[in-house]
């Protein structure tokens, strides 16, 4: 009785963390989808309507969907509050804290650093070129992110019961 226990509990355990693996990979495609669509809002806020990037951040948080919510509108209240001295810098701090949240990789964390490096220093056109440049390449990234998640998703979830089943059959 107490060998099938154990054994349940070896199979669960390894199974859920073959779950949560293959979880990463699902949540960083959507990750990807959600900046893009918040980067979409971004546009429309600074270039089509003219808002104040500290109020353009705060609108964009309003409609995106955690961690994107909080990384928004901590950049709202940093700008507001005149924390920072740049939004380069505002954007480093934030990343900071919510780095434990974002499942992206150092390209694309890179491509959105660079992004806001740029952002407010050029004029209308120079905007909606960045805009479209960042999009384009966050586009890629999600391609790439969603072959990898298909690739992945299902080896991890086998493996991670897998495993339980030949940790139980050397244990037993």
């Amino acid at each position: 009785m107490l060998k099938i226990i154990g054994s349940i509990v070896v199979i669960t355990a390894t199974s859920i963390m073959g779950f949560y693996y293959a979880g990463i990979y699902v949540e960083r495609v959507k990750q990807i989808r959600s900046i893009q669509y918040a980067l979409n809002i971004l546009e429309s806020e600074i270039v089509y309507t003219s808002t104040p990037l500290a109020e353009a951040f705060k609108n964009v948080s309003e409609k995106s969907c955690e961690p994107f919510k909080k990384l928004f509108l901590s950049l709202s209240e940093n700008l507001r509050m005149k924390n920072v001295e740049s939004v380069t810098n505002a954007f480093s701090i934030v990343l900071s804290k919510l780095r434990g949240e974002l499942y992206f990789d150092k390209e694309e964390l890179e491509v959105i650093d660079s992004f806001m490096k740029s952002l407010g220093n050029t004029d209308i056109e120079g905007q909606k070129k960045n805009f479209h440049i960042t999009i384009k390449k966050l586009e890629a990234f999600e391609i790439r992110a969603e072959e990898n998640r298909k690739k992945n998703e299902k080896l991890f979830k086998y493996l991670g019961v897998a495993s339980g089943m030949l940790i139980v059959i050397i244990l037993v």
